[in-house]
């Protein structure tokens, strides 16, 4: 027990399920010892409250971190679709720009072929 206050052990006894129980005791240190005691007891149930809430908040977040991971999940496959797509489309425009220049290659080749003609 590390609250920080002293709690003599002839005034509390830990039970065996852990709950501390007050000795009679007969001295004219009782009544500040028993208070000591109530004081240790509220402290201990609004630490069982702060760990009920902490296990709350663990669950919430907990939940939230899964969704964000679910949310992760699909925006990875996302980006694998559209990586793969700007890699096909990367592959068409590359046809395109060799078709292309074999166009205007023909055409240069048919120009000259032309002039060549007519004069």
């Amino acid at each position: 027990m590390s609250i920080g206050t002293k709690v003599l052990p002839k005034v509390c006894k830990q039970s065996k399920r852990g709950a501390f129980q007050v000795r009679k005791d007969d001295s004219k240190s009782g009544q500040h010892d028993e208070h000591e005691f109530l004081h240790l007891k509220e402290e201990n149930s609004r630490l069982r409250t702060d760990v009920s809430r902490l296990r709350v908040e663990k669950a919430r977040l907990q939940d939230e971190n899964t969704h964000l991971s679910n949310a992760n999940s699909q925006l990875q496959d996302e980006l694998r679709l559209t990586s793969e797509e700007l890699q096909e489309e990367k592959k068409i425009s590359e046809y395109k720009d060799i078709e292309l220049a074999k166009g205007t290659a023909l055409y240069h080749i048919l120009e000259d072929e032309y002039l060549r003609f007519i004069s």
